[in-house]
């Protein structure tokens, strides 16, 4: 057993034999300082610090249930398990959008700011998914990252995969374990997102109770596209953990060095 480090019991979707498959449990030895803990897009529209929702766009997490279960996931288990992360010395990154760049100006950006020629019929889905103007005049234009779960001291935040690469290298560090939004986009594919992020050759874990993905109000209920993409995630992308498993395996190494 790696001393400092973290005994996680997880999980990961067996795909085969194709006739049986399953969920096969597993501990993973995590060294606190080889891993890190991603938190992805965890923006603030609707949130007290944010700008309001508005009803005639489909922005961020889309609608308002999957936009109130993002509010409650940030409070009650991300930035619970952030705590938890800083006070054992785990790094804790951060990786935001670059839709954002304007609110950081010191994170480098490599947007132009000048929208590109937009194919006719493709404008027209746009506005049909997301509202007429929806980058200028929806919350998406004010948006940032939520206060409760934005960085503290010098903890990093990131738009791109390669420059998270290169932090993360530079510290050693071998393990993402990830929490944040949307489950079903962004955390699976995004930049910085679990699928360049293993391509990169890190080993990926997800906080299944610390996403939820953009549901619609008919989904919401059974938590449709949030399953699916725990289940992508868990079949070909890492491994899945609860919050709850987290706090133990912390705990655990506690309990074992005192």
């Amino acid at each position: 057993m790696t001393e400092n480090a973290l005994q996680l019991d997880a999980r990961y979707y067996r795909a085969l034999p194709i006739d049986c498959p399953g969920y096969e449990q597993v501990t993973l030895s995590l060294p606190v300082d080889k891993t890190a803990l991603v938190g992805m897009h965890c923006w603030n529209i609707g949130c007290p610090d944010g700008p309001p929702v508005d009803v005639n766009y489909c922005v961020g997490m889309g609608w308002l249930q999957s936009i109130e279960e993002a509010g409650r996931i940030m409070a009650e288990v991300i930035r619970p398990a952030m705590d938890a992360a800083r006070a054992i010395g785990m790094p804790v990154c951060h990786v935001e959008t670059d839709w954002m760049d304007h609110q950081y100006p010191h994170v480098e950006s490599r947007r132009s700011g000048e929208s590109g020629a937009v194919h006719p019929h493709q404008q027209e889905m746009l506005e049909r998914a997301h509202g007429v103007g929806y980058m200028e005049r929806s919350p998406l234009a004010q948006m940032r990252r939520a206060e409760i779960v934005s960085p503290v001291g010098d903890e990093p935040l990131f738009f791109y995969s390669d420059v998270l690469d290169d932090y993360l290298r530079s510290r050693g560090v071998e393990t993402l374990i990830y929490m944040g939004f949307a489950a079903d986009m962004c955390l699976l594919g995004a930049e910085g997102g679990a699928r360049p992020m293993l391509a990169r050759g890190y080993r990926c874990v997800v906080m299944r109770d610390a996403t939820v993905g953009v549901e619609t109000p008919a989904s919401f209920p059974q938590r449709l596209s949030t399953n699916y993409a725990l289940h992508i995630f868990e079949w070909s992308l890492g491994f899945g953990c609860t919050f709850a498993q987290f706090q133990q395996a912390i705990d655990q190494m506690k309990g074992e060095q005192s």
